[in-house]
């Protein structure tokens, strides 16, 4: 009993811990997710809908909007298309990618923080190293994410002012005159910075989020295969813990090793079912990006084709090609490292002792690596494989 207090005890600290591990891997998306009205607080309200539809019909919805019927108005077909053909695709993109989050807030923010819960936070000094690693790749991916998306945005706003006539960041269809005036050129300028601005930096904090939660993940599954390869090293100092109490050792071992098999097989089932979630919040939004960003791509590269090398607007094609890139392979990359994970579990089995326990831990065991027969791959739409093959193709 004094050994199954301090168990509780010990859980409860790491409970704590676990708590964090979001905060810690994730702080700069959620504040930028929630001034955008795309992270829920715990209690949210009509107030906080409003909002988030607010923000997003007002800086989402017209650009692509007025964009396309310049498109469509405009006599010079192919000069309408060079300049706006892959913001209005990347804008209509955002559309179907947004709106997930806001439609579906409050079932993300649980998807998200599923990793927090009390069955995640059993693990040694050892294992707590491969969750500190996850959450500093997180941090870090979201930081590069960020300044580049950042970066990516100046590029843009900023092309006009090196040009010689005075024009906007984007071509749009207005139905008055926005040279008319110093005041409504600069009004109209700053909005539409502003509507690219809210867009571009939703993905800034969206995009690293996804794929950082697959590294999470990711990393569960490889405190899961510590647990199976040395399972007989923790069995063992837990019994000889529990033998100082009086029990027998040698008994209560494989009874030991038989109640971590079944609470890896419980761990294993979790990490299914975060899977399971992750794709039903996530996939949609993550096809959205693919299709947006492959179209994008073919854009950017014709862009490339046409304006003067190592100019300013070569430059900022070069940009916004890097950032569009980077946002398909960070699914990709985590989605693999997650396959590859999940496909190593038997592996990790057999590095075990298998051999030393009793037929009741064995078949355990065996029902385990059956489970594990089929890997963890995420889709993007159920259409698309999200991994580096998908990338590369």
């Amino acid at each position: 009993h004094s050994f199954k207090h301090q168990n509780q005890v010990g859980s409860v600290t790491l409970h704590k811990i676990m708590k964090g591990i979001i905060k810690q891997s994730f702080s700069i998306n959620l504040r930028l997710m929630g001034a955008f009205g795309l992270y829920p607080p715990e209690t949210s309200g009509f107030l906080y809908k409003v909002q988030a539809y607010f923000l997003y019909s007002a800086f989402t919805l017209p650009i692509p909007i007025l964009g396309t019927l310049y498109f469509i108005l405009d006599e010079e077909i192919n000069a309408a298309l060079d300049g706006n053909a892959f913001l209005i695709v990347e804008m209509a993109c955002q559309i179907t990618k947004l709106f997930t989050f806001i439609r579906n807030g409050d079932k993300i923010r649980k998807c998200i923080h599923y990793f927090e819960k009390p069955f995640f936070a059993n693990y040694t000094d050892k294992q707590k190293k491969i969750i500190d690693r996850c959450s500093r790749i997180c941090r870090r991916n979201s930081i590069i994410f960020l300044v580049s998306i950042i970066g990516g945005n100046i590029f843009w706003a900023t092309r006009p002012f090196f040009s010689k006539e005075q024009k906007f960041p984007v071509d749009v269809w207005f139905p008055y005159n926005p040279m008319a005036g110093t005041k409504i050129f600069y009004s109209v300028y700053l909005f539409l910075v502003m509507g690219n601005g809210y867009s571009s930096m939703a993905c800034a904090a969206v995009d690293p989020l996804i794929g950082g939660l697959a590294c999470l993940a990711a990393g569960q599954l490889e405190v899961l295969k510590d647990n199976l390869q040395h399972l007989n090293e923790y069995a063992g100092k837990e019994s000889e813990k529990l033998s100082r109490t009086g029990f027998c050792g040698k008994i209560k071992k494989s009874r030991i090793i038989y109640s971590k098999i079944h609470d890896c097989i419980d761990h294993h089932n979790a990490i299914l079912k975060f899977v399971n979630n992750y794709e039903e919040c996530f996939s949609s939004a993550v096809f959205s990006q693919f299709l947006g960003s492959t179209l994008v791509i073919c854009f950017c590269c014709l862009q490339l084709s046409k304006v003067q090398p190592m100019s300013y607007n070569f430059f900022s094609m070069i940009s916004f090609l890097s950032v569009f890139l980077a946002q398909i392979y960070i699914y990709c990359y985590y989605g693999t490292v997650l396959f590859e994970e999940s496909n190593t579990l038997t592996n990790a089995i057999y590095m075990g002792r298998w051999y030393e326990y009793d037929v009741k831990s064995r078949k355990a065991l065996v029902i385990l690596m059956e489970r594990s027969k089929k890997p963890i791959l995420i889709t993007a739409g159920t259409i698309l494989d999200v991994s580096v093959g998908t990338f590369t193709m």
